[in-house]
C-alpha cells in the first residue's frame, strides 16, 4: 500500500525532474531516494519515470499519479492544519495567490488580518490567473485573488467579488497627439500596444474588447507586470491598457483616457469548493467577506463614472 512518504518522494522527483536536486530538497541521500522510487514502481507495477544519464521525464502513468499525489498530500496537510487549529486556537498557514493590480488593497487586508490572527502564516504568490486556478484545483493554493471569473468547469471553485472598475488606456503624457478623454477601442487598430502574457485574465478582457471592435493593434511588447506596461507607455514606446486604479496610482507619468466601449475588470477571491476550509483559511475567508472596505476596489466616483 502506498504511504504518504512515498508520495512525497515521488512528488519531489516529479517536480524537479532530477534525482539529486529532489534528494537535496528532501534532505535524504540520492541513492536512498532512487531506491524508494524503484520500490514504488515495483509496488504499482508501472514505470513512473523515463530516465537516462541526461534526463528524467514523467511517463503518462507518472503524470497521472502526480495529480493524485498533489491532492492527497494537500488534503493531509489540511487535516494536520485543522487539528492544530482545534488544539490551540486559530493557527496554521494560508497559501494565497495574488492577482497583479491588487497589491495596495491586499497589503491593507493582510496587515489587519495578521494583527488579529498572529498565529496564522501567510505565504503569498503572484501568478497568472490560469496558473492560480490550476493551483487551487490541485490543492497547491488555499485561496487566490483572481483578476476575473475562473475559466474552469464543474463549479470546483467558490468565489467572492472584490469590486469592479474599468480598464483605461495610458499613453505618453507629453505625446504630440491631441488629448482625448475618451478613445474608441476601434481607434487602436494598427496602434503599438503593450499586452500581458498568456494566462492573464486582463489580457483576455483586452483581446475580447479589441476583437469586438475589429481592432488589430501591433503588439510590440509582452509583460507580466502592470508596472512595466505603464513604464513603457510613459516613454512613448507603446500604449497600454491598465486597471484604472493602477493607472492613477503614483508612478511614471502617463496620460489616461477612458475606452469606448469600456472593458471592466472584476477581481474576486476564489477557493476550493470541494474541500472544507481549515480553521486558518476559514478565518481568512470570513475576514475578507466581513471587511469589504479593506480589499474591494473603490467604486467609481460620479465624476469619473459619468459618460
Amino acid at each position: 500500500m502506498i504511504n504518504s512518504r512515498q508520495l512525497e518522494y515521488f512528488r519531489a522527483v516529479a517536480r524537479e525532474l532530477h534525482f539529486t536536486r529532489a534528494a537535496s530538497a528532501l534532505r535524504i541521500a540520492q541513492p536512498a531516494l532512487s531506491q524508494q522510487i524503484r520500490k514504488l514502481e515495483r509496488e504499482l507495477g508501472v514505470t513512473l519515470f523515463e530516465r537516462d544519464k541526461h534526463r528524467v521525464e514523467l511517463t503518462a502513468a507518472g503524470a497521472s499519479l502526480l495529480d493524485h499525489a498533489e491532492r492527497v498530500l494537500s488534503d493531509l496537510a489540511a487535516v494536520e492544519a485543522e487539528m492544530r487549529g482545534w488544539a490551540g486556537g486559530t493557527r496554521g498557514q494560508i497559501r494565497l495567490g495574488a492577482a497583479r493590480g491588487l497589491a495596495a488593497q491586499l497589503a491593507r487586508l493582510l496587515a489587519e488580518f495578521c494583527a488579529g490572527y498572529p498565529d496564522v502564516d501567510v505565504e503569498l504568490r503572484e501568478e497568472s490567473s490560469d496558473d492560480m486556478v490550476a493551483d487551487l484545483t490541485a490543492g497547491r493554493l488555499d485561496a487566490a485573488t483572481l483578476a476575473g471569473p475562473p475559466r474552469q468547469p464543474g463549479g470546483r471553485l467558490s468565489t467572492h467579488p472584490l469590486g469592479r472598475e474599468p480598464l483605461v488606456l495610458v499613453t505618453e503624457r507629453g505625446g504630440g497627439a491631441p488629448r482625448r478623454d475618451r478613445v474608441p477601442v476601434a481607434d487602436l487598430d494598427g496602434a503599438d500596444l503593450v499586452l500581458y502574457s498568456p494566462g492573464s485574465a486582463v489580457r483576455e478582457l483586452i483581446v475580447t474588447a479589441l476583437a469586438a471592435a475589429g481592432a488589430t493593434p501591433r503588439v510590440r511588447f509582452e509583460t507580466r507586470e502592470y508596472g512595466t506596461a505603464r513604464t513603457l507607455a510613459s516613454v512613448g514606446l507603446a500604449a497600454a491598457i491598465l486597471p484604472r486604479s493602477v493607472a492613477e496610482a503614483p508612478g511614471p507619468p502617463v496620460r489616461v483616457a477612458r475606452l469606448d466601449p469600456e472593458p471592466t475588470w472584476a477581481p474576486m477571491l476564489a477557493w476550493s469548493a470541494n474541500r472544507r476550509p481549515a480553521p486558518a483559511l476559514a478565518a481568512f475567508l470570513g475576514f475578507v467577506i466581513g471587511h469589504p472596505e479593506l480589499v474591494s476596489i473603490p467604486e467609481l466616483d460620479k465624476q469619473n463614472s459619468s459618460p
